[in-house]
């Protein structure tokens, strides 16, 4: 009898035991109407759901969320009439009328809040994003459509930065004020040379604003975009120096929806650039694409 009781108490520890020994994960939530902090705990069974649960479908009939950077002219910005414009904008509308999609722009001044959205799932696509690791990460990439080849800005009067070569540029950066796109692509290039001084800012528009008042000593932008801004509001800028990068430009997918949309996305991509239709709307902007430009 006593033997009995023994095991009966022995196999009770063993089972709260193990209950006590599951993995937990704890998240902090933080309320929208307040600042109240609450903590919630999640099992391995929780957990496990999350990875598992299955994608979001999207149809024609769903509006896709569509992200627009306010300040990238020419390729895309917002106008004085509350509304979008620019290349990427028009390619999208094309795209979009090609699919057969119901869509929606929105547009943003930094890009913080758009990674978020993309992880999340609350919006679907955002325009011009280089094929970088980065980005892959957590956002499945369009098939390229063009290069973009990202110099360096610096005041008139600036004849320390310059470079015939990549190496020799960067060289000339060191000990040097450079404005970055917060988490960008410039600033994962140039992060790890810990000589170079990085300012980081929404966007890099707001960065060459700064760099025109004199607060910085560079900013790396795509070449069209920097010329743009400095004729449209007179700034004393100027790009110097062989290009820091160059990369594929695509259009990127939030990857918790179905694969479906971005197949039927690059098939009108595909179907635009076979009939002319994208080549004829690029050089309305840009002319010709040069051969370097060509993905």
């Amino acid at each position: 009898m006593f033997i009995k009781k023994l095991l009966l108490i022995l196999s009770i520890i063993l089972i709260l035991s193990i209950t006590a020994c599951q993995k937990k994960e704890t998240d902090l939530v933080i309320e929208k109407e307040s600042t109240q902090v609450t903590a919630t705990t999640k099992t391995e069974e929780t957990i496990t759901e999350e990875v598992n649960k299955p994608l979001i479908s999207v149809s024609t009939s769903d509006t896709l969320q569509i992200f627009v950077r306010e300040d990238g002219a020419p390729g895309m910005y917002l106008g004085e009439d509350g509304e979008v414009h620019g290349f990427y904008v028009d390619l999208e509308k094309m795209i979009m009328e090609e699919m057969g999609q119901s869509y929606n722009f929105v547009s943003y001044n930094d890009v913080g809040p758009v990674v978020q959205a993309l992880k999340s799932g609350t919006h679907h696509i955002a325009l011009a994003v280089p094929d970088l690791p980065a980005y892959r990460s957590f956002a499945n990439l369009s098939i390229p459509y063009e290069v973009l080849h990202y110099v360096t800005f610096v005041k008139k009067d600036n004849n320390k930065i310059k470079g015939s070569t990549k190496e020799e540029l960067l060289q000339s950066l060191h000990g040097k004020k450079v404005g970055v796109q917060t988490q960008g692509h410039i600033y994962q290039v140039l992060r790890e040379i810990k000589e170079i001084e990085l300012v980081e800012y929404p966007t890099t528009t707001k960065a060459l604003e700064d760099l025109n008042k004199g607060l910085l000593d560079a900013v790396p932008d795509v070449k069209r975009i920097g010329i743009y801004y400095a004729e449209l509001k007179n700034w004393g800028i100027v790009p110097v120096g062989v290009p820091i990068i160059s990369q594929k430009d695509t259009t990127a997918f939030s990857q918790m929806h179905e694969t479906s949309l971005i197949d039927r996305y690059n098939k009108a991509l595909k179907t635009l650039m076979s009939n002319g239709r994208f080549d004829t709307l690029y050089e309305s902007y840009f002319g010709p694409m040069a051969e370097e430009d060509k993905p």
